[in-house]
């Protein structure tokens, strides 16, 4: 609303003001009587700071067209121009060879800020943005505004920077509104290790054990995690004393060289000064890292950093634990206490505790002592199958020494435990064959598990191939039971020994001719790049292959496709299921047809061998699934594992070709 004030008298607002009000505002100090001329400067040039009702002066015309004495007052918004909201009018940064601070505001009237400093010679940046009451972000930016990196935390999150392999030349950090008002203190370095402590991770009043993963690189080269500790109170008979606090740390799953501080902030300035550093972890290469140290009642930092090359890591601290309390090895320690974070272990966990213990190429006595005890004490967490095959490479298998591998020792290479691992958990020791290793196309599984996917190639497992087939016929859960997808383009399958579990790993690699197509147990698609090829017979036989270097199978114990010639039937049964099986001859007094009709009706896996000679149809020294009894004919169908050439025998034959019947009693 506009209003006119007078010392000596009131006029109304004429239409003399002939165009827009503009121009600058005055404060209180600077209205004052006009005496001017029109013509002359209309308003006078004035500060706009901290004002919510100006006085803006205007020219008030009388009659004699000279200004009086009046002065106009408007009730406006204050628009407010600050010259750092862009980059041409950044502020000025000196040298970064020390921390520069900087405290300013954003908000609804001053929405961003810029600053702009110069790298001489390129290097690190590093950047916190602190003591903020709201969200506010920030940007790094090149000297044309493309962003580099940003940090835009939620809340009032403290934002941070750090990047190093910049170029010389020009950079701009741009501070901005998100939401709210809110004070802030920008401070910025070019230290190789970043010298500066925000709150990227709060911890927060530190219990039992915390575990954290991350990544360190060009673009994050450093991580700070904040966390305080009280002294307890103890008694010392009659006499109480506080007690610090014990903490351990460790840095482990680094596939590079990354190391830790733990800081004390004494002064509070939100910068790491040299008194700060109470301890530090600093081995080379990929090696874990470790610090553990009694600390009294007070808020710490843990600085993770870079010093050479790109990492993902695993962070973990703890005020003692299981893990602390019964292993000795840093790397052990940090990578079992991330993988039971939840409660369990899984395979590519414990893969990942097992490769922790190859940093400088040799696995001492503390690592093997510690993956033993990992899976003697902590086998409860993982499968039935990542618990067994960490056995068998932790401790020992048959498999090992004949494979040439060797079984694990203090002592053992790096090399020598990625080979266990490649073994048991990844199936890269492939069975001796003949051909070409391809990687086949396809899946484990095409429509259903079927009799009719048994197609038996070039050795003499007609015994393992037909009672897979009986499994498929009668019992395809036992099938799909057999496997574990790893996702990884490997599968784990289960076998047994015993009665107990055993488990052995295979990729997707098998034996093919010059053609591509399978030298061993076919998989139906044809060429080993077909999408519909079928995998299972195969990989199964492929895996009861590698079995046979363990020693308990009952064949040649060697890892090779020639090892499986020649068998029967019930003991496979018996090591698919860890259930009994039978067997019996057709012409055995407690055998008859009924019973067999029973079995064969009962969907009972049921195998017959022949070893007396052929006919009928009847191949001699072959074995055959039953799949099924015609009642009209009277016949038996012997489904051949060649994938053909089956037969329809009746009871009177089976009898004359002396058949053996073997079935599983699951």
């Amino acid at each position: 609303m506009f209003s006119t004030q007078s010392s000596s008298s009131t006029l109304p607002l004429q239409n003399q003001l002939d165009s827009p009000l503009v121009g600058t505002i005055a404060t209180p100090d600077q209205v004052g009587t006009l005496s001017d001329p029109i013509g002359s400067s209309a308003l006078f040039h004035a500060s706009t700071d901290d004002l919510s009702t100006q006085a803006l002066v205007a020219p008030v015309t009388n009659s004699t067209n000279f200004v009086s004495t009046d002065i106009v007052t408007i009730d406006l918004p204050i628009i407010v121009l600050f010259s750092d909201n862009s980059m041409a009018g950044a502020n000025q940064v000196s040298s970064l060879s020390s921390v520069q601070t900087f405290n300013d505001f954003v908000g609804a009237s001053d929405t961003q800020d810029y600053y702009r400093f110069n790298l001489a010679y390129g290097g690190n940046f590093n950047l916190s943005l602190t003591g903020l009451a709201t969200d506010a972000d920030v940007y790094l930016m090149n000297s044309v505004g493309n962003i580099i990196a940003s940090s835009t935390y939620g809340s009032n999150h403290d934002e941070a920077i750090n990047v190093a392999g910049l170029a010389a030349g020009d950079y701009y950090v741009r501070v901005f509104q998100y939401s709210g008002d809110t004070n802030y203190t920008l401070r910025l370095s070019s230290s190789y290790h970043s010298d500066l402590l925000p709150t990227e991770t709060n911890i927060g009043a530190l219990s039992g054990t915390q575990t954290f993963s991350g990544a360190i690189n060009n673009l994050n080269t450093a991580d700070t995690y904040s966390f305080s500790v009280t002294d307890s109170l103890v008694w010392n008979g009659w006499i109480p004393t506080w007690q610090a606090t014990n903490v351990n740390i460790t840095l482990s799953g680094l596939s590079s060289d990354s190391d830790i501080r733990l800081i004390r902030d004494a002064n509070g300035n939100g910068v790491i000064d040299g008194s700060d550093v109470i301890t530090g972890s600093y081995r080379g290469g990929n090696a874990a890292e470790w610090i553990s140290s009694a600390l009294s009642t007070g808020t710490y930092f843990v600085q993770i950093y870079q010093y050479s090359g790109d990492s993902n890591y695993h962070f973990s601290i703890s005020t003692g634990d299981w893990y602390s309390q019964n292993l000795s090895d840093a790397g052990v320690i940090g990578e079992s206490r991330f993988a039971a974070r939840d409660g369990s272990i899984s395979r590519n966990e414990m893969i990942a505790i097992l490769r922790e213990t190859k940093d400088y190429g040799t696995i001492d006595a503390t690592e093997v002592t510690d993956l033993r005890r990992i899976v003697s004490s902590l086998g409860y967490m993982m499968p039935d199958y990542v618990r067994n095959l960490s056995n068998k490479i932790v401790n020992s298998d048959p498999a090992n020494t004949r494979s040439g591998i060797g079984n694990l020792f203090a002592g053992s290479s790096d090399t020598q435990m990625e080979n266990l691992i490649g073994k048991w958990f990844l199936g890269t020791d492939r069975p001796t064959a003949a051909g070409t290793y391809r990687y086949v196309s396809g899946s484990l599984f095409q429509g259903g598990i079927s009799v009719s996917d048994i197609d038996q190639g070039g050795v003499g497992d007609c015994y393992f191939m037909s009672s897979l087939g009986a499994f498929a016929n009668d019992r395809p859960s036992v099938i799909s039971n057999m496997f574990i997808d790893n996702g990884d383009g490997t599968f784990t399958v289960r076998f047994y020994n015993g009665g107990a579990t055993e488990y052995v790993t295979v990729d997707r690699y098998l034996p093919t001719d010059a053609y591509g197509n399978a030298i061993y147990a076919g998989w139906g698609g044809g060429s080993y790049s077909e999408a519909d090829n079928e995998l299972w017979a195969a990989l199964a036989e492929r895996a009861y292959a590698q079995l046979n270097e363990s020693g308990w199978i009952g064949q040649d114990n060697t890892n090779s496709y020639a090892g499986l010639d020649g068998g029967w039937m019930a003991p496979v049964m018996r090591q698919i299921t860890g259930e009994s099986a039978s067997s019996m001859s057709v012409n055995s007094f407690f055998m008859s047809q009924g019973l067999l009709i029973s079995l064969v009706n009962g969907s009972t896996p049921i195998t017959a061998g022949f070893v007396s000679g052929g006919g009928y149809g009847v191949v001699n020294s072959h074995a055959y699934t039953i799949t099924s009894y015609n009642s009209a004919t009277g016949r038996f169908h012997l489904n051949n594992p060649w994938g053909n050439t089956h037969a329809d025998v009746t009871w009177d034959e089976l009898r004359a070709l002396n058949a053996q019947i073997e079935w599983s009693n699951i």
